[in-house]
């Protein structure tokens, strides 16, 4: 399955000369939690809103070169699986999709892992199968200061709030960003903090919000909470609704932790099987390709494999033979012919295009179709 149908092409962009604050106005006017940072037309890396809790930053002087996260770069016919290991592996919430070396969107974990539940490997998961995230514990009453050292200190994004050892709420980065730092147009608390700073007492005030209590940050009502009974699919419908990539997983009213999107990805991403193919190219040499073209013929070729793996569930192996010819001014045709032999039985299918790749990845598409034809129930 490739993740085409969850890629996002709404998604901000900003050149690396850029300050941190002019990274925040573009976050909360677009309501988005990345950006794609750029050098001229150069992709570089982005940068989640996240990460700014942990910096101690002037945002009105430090340059957004100095906090950009590096990132994989998907293709839009990536499959999901491969790119759950990746995601995990990369430790992000969200990776670019470029098309011919140009990026045309985004993928976030929230949605790979809702598509990850329409895979047949995953069906019958339940909550209870999850490596779940045992994270600290503050209590109702504690400073706002703690649960923030305890993000930075612990790289943790939330923390669950205890009324002695009854589960009281949750407090989130978003929380903090939204409220402590006036991120949100939401001003439900951020107004006495501007008040506040803004006075000519701000410096002896300020240290004294660092004082207030998690109860006025945290999220109290309606938490998100799920059995460990329930169904993976159960859990990632409810994250999709929320907006939210985690959710409290109880026992009766004991918590057990959290169930996160990347807990998710890292059990899809372990579907990961060994490769059970060899792919021989017949013709690639006659084509004169440039190194990169060549590069990105064979990746294709073993993505797809990867996927026809999936399918044939037996060792096999694959003759990729190319071709040119119509070549018409500076544009030239390409055919590809693709032959599978696995034990027992063959498949041949071909296709033609002005795009090599495209040839190419309708070829693997025919195979597929055909595959499915010929193992239907």
């Amino acid at each position: 399955m490739e993740i085409t149908p969850i890629i996002n092409d709404d998604f901000v962009v900003l050149q690396d000369e850029a300050t941190v604050s002019e990274l925040i106005g573009k976050l909360k006017e677009k309501e988005k939690r990345s950006a794609l940072i750029f050098r001229n037309k150069k992709y570089l890396g982005l940068i989640e809103k996240k990460g700014l809790l942990h910096s101690k930053i002037d945002v009105t002087e430090t340059k957004l070169k100095n906090h950009i996260q590096k990132t994989p770069l998907l293709s839009e016919h990536a499959d999901i699986i491969e790119t759950a290991y990746l995601m995990f592996q990369s430790n992000l919430s969200y990776i670019p999709v470029e098309r011919n070396k140009e990026i045309i969107g985004m993928i976030r974990a929230r949605d790979l892992a809702k598509l990850a539940t329409e895979l047949t490997e995953t069906k019958d998961w339940k909550v209870k199968d999850f490596k779940l995230v045992k994270s600290v514990r503050v209590n109702k009453n504690d400073p706002i200061a703690k649960a923030i050292e305890l993000m930075n200190t612990k790289k943790v994004d939330k923390i669950p709030v205890f009324e002695e050892n009854k589960l009281y709420g949750i407090i989130t980065y978003k929380d903090i960003l939204r409220r402590y730092l006036n991120w949100s147009p939401k001003r439900d608390v951020s107004a006495k903090f501007n008040k506040m700073a803004s006075s000519r007492s701000a410096e002896v005030d300020m240290p004294n919000l660092a004082n207030l209590p998690i109860s006025n940050f945290s999220t109290n009502d309606n938490l998100l909470t799920l059995n460990k009974e329930a169904t993976l699919k159960q859990a990632v419908i409810i994250m999709t609704e929320k907006g939210v990539n985690s959710i409290i997983i109880q026992d009766g009213e004991e918590v057990l932790g959290l169930l996160t999107a990347k807990n998710i990805l890292a059990k899809v991403g372990s579907l990961k099987i060994p490769v059970n193919y060899n792919i021989k190219f017949v013709g690639l040499k006659d084509l004169k390709l440039e190194q990169h073209e060549m590069y990105n013929l064979k990746k294709i070729c073993s993505n797809e494999a990867f996927k026809l793996q999936r399918k044939i569930k037996n060792e096999f192996s694959l003759v990729v033979h190319l071709k040119s010819y119509d070549k018409q001014g500076t544009q030239q045709k390409f055919v590809v012919n693709l032959r599978i032999e696995a034990p027992g039985q063959t498949l041949s299918t071909s296709q033609d295009d002005w795009d090599l790749e495209t040839a190419t990845r309708k070829t693997f598409n025919n195979a597929k179709n055909a595959l499915d034809k010929k193992f239907k129930p």
